[in-house]
């Protein structure tokens, strides 16, 4: 059975613990129809374009003391500016790779939301989605190697105008934060999309204030 969202009655709530065949998170139940269709439709794509993908979880941090002074103009521009910073980064990456040699392109597939927080500030959950011929493994947040999440970070200072500074990433890595996506292995689909439909939840989503509260890629 579905319902219209109480605050927002373009969106529809389901409680069912699976969707299209395959499992949600109970526990963040109710979610939003609109949105486990997206993250299924972009997590599809991927697979469409790659046969091997590597979906991870991240969660930037928009740190106190600028938060404080963000107006909703700046929330507006965050994640376009933050999207724009890392598609930059990867594709310098995947140029200077080519100099030595093949090298595979990737897109930036990602979906993202925004949630707010008891209190009242909101932040941010992204599920990133890239050929894994390109990349492998995301790496470690904080680490000396230039990995992903190392871009990532450098990425959100870019898009919040600070001065990247890799001793505070700014970035949260939830636990097993990775997943390998195969073509062939539906199981694998299944795996990741029970992951990130966490982000899929009504629960803490904010209306109303002409802020997008979840979003994907469009390519």
């Amino acid at each position: 059975m579905t319902t219209r969202h109480p605050t927002n009655p373009n969106l529809h709530l389901t409680h069912s613990t699976s969707f299209n065949g395959m499992e949600v998170q109970p526990e963040s139940l109710p979610m939003v129809i609109e949105y486990l269709q997206t993250l299924q439709d972009t997590l599809q794509s991927a697979i469409d374009e790659y046969p091997r993908v590597l979906a991870f979880r991240v969660d930037p941090v928009v740190p106190i003391a600028i938060s404080d002074r963000m107006t909703l103009q700046d929330h507006q521009l965050l994640i376009r500016r933050f999207i724009e910073s890392l598609r930059a980064i990867i594709k310098h990456d995947r140029a200077r790779k080519r100099l030595s040699g093949w090298a595979p392109d990737t897109k930036v597939r990602y979906v993202w939301c925004r949630e707010v927080g008891e209190n009242g500030k909101p932040h941010y959950h992204f599920f990133l989605i890239l050929n894994r011929d390109a990349y492998h493994l995301p790496g470690r947040a904080g680490s000396p190697n230039e990995n992903l999440f190392n871009r990532v970070s450098r990425a959100w200072y870019s898009a919040l105008g600070v001065e990247w500074n890799p001793q505070e990433p700014w970035i949260h890595v939830p636990q097993n934060p990775w997943y390998w996506i195969d073509k062939d292995d539906p199981d694998s689909l299944a795996r990741a999309f029970y992951r990130a439909s966490y982000m899929c939840k009504a629960e803490t989503k904010q209306y109303g204030l002409g802020l997008r509260a979840f979003g994907n890629s469009q390519n």
